[in-house]
């Protein structure tokens, strides 16, 4: 059997089929053997000619009979096709006849695996179909290790996904794109840092790939290190000053880092290269809002809205605009036209709430922060929020539920402890009062100034005066 990696020359290919397509148009018939005919089958495939594929197939095994490689050829288009029953169906029988065949098991594996079957099933046959290949050319042994790798990561499993891309790692050290896979499925993982250490390897293979640059930017913008991701973008774009994602990708870590001016010429220049990026535009106009350019920035937006009425972000941003000029009323309007659009937009929601709270609809603020929390877990803002919101009808009971609540999802959020320490005071429970504080002031002594903000310094208990004041003598 010819091995799907041991390519057919291009021109061998090509030459046969144009005879096959020849025999086809005229009706003169042309013989071809059964590599032939895998090949002329592999070139539809290739190039996504499903039917041609199909009837190439067909047309072989009425010359070759029950062929096996051309019965599992045609079990590897009914898979391309989405007829994995079929598939698995068609190649069974054919287990006694290729067991010395690494392409029978991984079609075989790839079959179980889409149909959901147990694991150890298709991992069993991906083992085999890899002990098999150990004599293939390492091109295309390479290639085995990639496909088995990239279906296991297409059915979210990314452990053993990993697994594979290890060994495939070890056995090729130079071919970094095994080491790509393996920051991809450290991420899906979350284990950031793993991932943030495979890309490093790659890097110190290739220091001049744009692309391991690029995925460690990403992973460092994940993490929170803007500095190094901004940095590892730099680098990017000056190996490739048209790798316009890395520009794209660099104007987003600037904007989480609060810089601004930098985002607006990253999207500036991203829009020179693809000017009818809508969300260059948006981000754009967000980044003008923020250097409170609020003119521009309303233009930006409003060009969006001529092409997309529809567009919740560029409407958010028209909303926000009229926040800060003091439109209240106006801005409310348009947040409840973004919702209306888009009622999992959590930050209108958010700022739904803000907005009611300031105008004093109490009710409606508490509704639109509880669905903001439940669109986004891990929102601080929003959970403190939504407690001194209920503080506003004088609800401490729910404003400490809502905080604990929020400390379920984030149970070292030190700004949390802090307003949740300040509610217990409040309804005068000083032991849970003092044991959520010192657990704050433990985590982030600088951020004791969210207690003392909410609570009147003649009820601050002495214990807690006396750290905040020592906290203050260290910033002096």
């Amino acid at each position: 059997m010819r091995e799907s990696g041991d390519l057919y020359e291009d021109k061998e290919m090509a030459s046969n089929v144009r005879r096959y397509e020849a025999m086809k148009r005229t009706g003169v018939p042309s013989y071809f053997d059964v590599d032939e005919y895998l090949m002329i089958v592999d070139y539809y495939m290739q190039h996504d000619m499903q039917n041609k594929a199909v009837e190439a197939c067909d047309t072989a095994l009425k010359v070759h009979g029950n062929d096996p490689e051309l019965l599992l050829k045609r079990a590897q288009i009914q898979l391309h096709q989405g007829k994995v029953k079929e598939a698995l169906k068609s190649i069974l029988p054919l287990e006694p006849i290729l067991s010395d065949h690494y392409e029978y098991y991984l079609t075989k594996a790839s079959a179980l695996l889409q149909l959901g079957k147990d694991e150890s099933s298709f991992i069993e046959c991906f083992e085999k179909s890899l002990e098999l290949s150990r004599d293939v050319e390492p091109e295309e042994r390479e290639d085995i290790f990639m496909s088995i790798g990239e279906m296991l990561e297409g059915g979210q499993l990314f452990k053993p996904a990993l697994s594979i891309y290890k060994v495939a790692a070890d056995e090729f050290p130079e071919n970094i794109d095994f080491l790509f896979k393996i920051g991809v499925c450290y991420e899906h993982l979350d284990r950031l840092e793993d991932s943030i250490k495979a890309y490093n390897r790659a890097i110190d293979i290739d220091p001049f790939s744009e692309c391991a640059w690029y995925n460690i930017g990403i992973v460092y913008n994940s993490i929170g290190e803007y500095e190094k991701a901004i940095e590892a973008y730099n680098f990017a774009i000056a190996l490739d000053p048209t790798f316009y994602d890395a520009v794209f990708n660099k104007g987003n870590t600037c904007c989480n880092a609060g810089l601004y001016k930098e985002g607006l010429e990253c999207y500036s220049d991203y829009l020179k290269a693809y000017p009818n990026s809508v969300s260059a535009q948006s981000y754009l106009g967000e980044c003008l809002f923020h250097l409170d350019r609020f003119d521009e920035a309303e233009r930006c937006f409003d060009d969006i809205l001529k092409l997309f009425n529809d567009h919740a972000d560029a409407w958010f941003g028209k909303a926000m605009i009229l926040s800060e000029r003091k439109e209240t009323e106006k801005a409310i309007a348009v947040l409840q036209k973004v919702v209306a659009i888009d009622d999992e937009h959590d930050a209108a929601w958010h700022h739904l709430g803000r907005l009611y709270a300031e105008t004093g609809q109490i009710v409606k603020s508490i509704e639109a922060y509880t669905k903001a929390v439940e669109l986004n877990h891990y929102n601080t803002l929003t959970w403190e929020c939504l407690a001194l919101a209920y503080t506003a009808i004088d609800d401490y009971t729910s404003a400490i539920s809502v905080l604990n609540e929020g400390l379920e999802y984030m149970p070292d959020d030190s700004s949390l402890l802090y307003v949740l320490s300040a509610m217990y005071l409040q309804v005068n429970h000083l032991e849970e009062c003092l044991a959520n504080f010192r657990k704050a002031f433990c985590q982030n002594p600088e951020l004791c100034d969210r207690f003392t903000s909410i609570v009147a310094d003649s009820a601050i208990p002495s214990e807690i005066k006396k750290m905040c004041n020592s906290q203050n003598d260290k910033n002096q």
